[in-house]
């Protein structure tokens, strides 16, 4: 059996080591102490990963679990695509001014989207009949 999340999980880990890299080139650019309030490059780089931790973890892990419920593989895959998605559109947002906040919000929506579809259809697995 072929398992899309572990793909997805390998990637996003690198999105997150990227995020990661870039808050430190920019401390170390800076040389912005751990606490510096006054640079909003380093505050909107910190903020990027925040979100990224807020959802990449349990959105991988429902994931996995609608994976292991044999539910199509294709689903998880376009599950996994749209949530790569959702975090470079925030990544965009928070970073690239000229883009503008427009995709922070996708990003953020698309998120939410995506943990709401994987609850329901966990949910309607075990309560199904």
């Amino acid at each position: 059996m072929f398992l899309v999340t572990p793909f997805f999980a390998a990637l996003l880990t690198l999105m997150f080591v990227l995020l990661s890299l870039n808050v430190y080139r920019i401390r170390f650019t800076h040389q912005a102490p751990l606490n510096d309030e006054i640079n909003h490059l380093l505050k909107r780089a910190i903020d990027t990963r925040a979100h990224f931790l807020d959802y990449v973890p349990l959105t991988l892990f429902l994931m996995w679990l609608v994976e292991n419920l044999d539910l199509s593989p294709a689903r998880v895959f376009w599950v996994g695509s749209a949530l790569v998605l959702s975090r470079v559109l925030h990544f965009a947002g928070m970073n690239f001014p000229k883009i503008g906040s427009s995709a922070v919000e996708i990003g953020e929506l698309l998120s939410f989207a995506i943990l709401v579809w994987l609850s329901v259809v966990l949910l309607s697995y075990y309560l199904a009949p």
